[in-house]
């Protein structure tokens, strides 16, 4: 039997270490790290991998979407900064959700205009594959999903960029001062 090296306390026992405080800008700094680390990455669809293990078992593992990772770091930022946001940088957001919405429903267009001029035997392969017309939606398996994905990602980086800018306006680089 393994014992784990971890003891479960109270919650009214935990105390914090000292100088441990919660502080709004370090969490801003934290999420704006998250999307920078994530917007470094190469934009790619996620997969599934599976390998063989040395007895044969087959262990299957998710690559995840670096797209999908980057968006959703970058929603993550916009809602730790919810507070910060002020009119300049509601404006600017409001305007680039705007222009992606456009897109959006753009692509959903030609995915319809598609299932409209597609051939019988066509439209019977897609079935087969399980991919359906849905109004409204966009289908993985088409290339306008991925269109709108590089899409969201471009959305992404100009949303990061103003909320960039909102924490210069809001001071947020100022040096913190230690007293000993």
């Amino acid at each position: 039997m393994v014992e784990d090296d971890f003891e479960i306390k109270e919650p009214d026992e935990y105390s914090h270490k000292a100088g441990e405080t919660f502080s709004h800008s370090q969490l801003v700094m934290l999420a704006m790290r998250k999307c920078i680390e994530a917007g470094c990455q190469e934009m790619r669809n996620g997969y599934r991998n599976e390998k063989r293990d040395k007895f044969g078992n087959i262990i299957k593992t998710y690559i995840p979407d670096t797209r999908k990772v980057f968006t959703e770091s970058v929603e993550t930022c916009k809602m730790v900064m919810a507070d910060d946001i002020d009119e300049e940088a509601q404006t600017k957001i409001k305007a680039i959700e705007t222009w992606l919405e456009q897109k959006y429903l753009y692509y959903c267009k030609k995915e319809e205009q598609d299932w409209i001029e597609a051939k019988y035997p066509q439209i019977m392969d897609w079935g087969k594959l399980g991919i359906v017309l849905r109004k409204g939606f966009l289908h993985e398996n088409f290339p306008y999903h991925v269109c709108y994905s590089m899409d969201k990602v471009i959305a992404a980086r100009k949303i990061f960029a103003e909320l960039k800018k909102l924490t210069q306006r809001k001071d947020y680089y100022r040096e913190e001062e230690y007293h000993a």
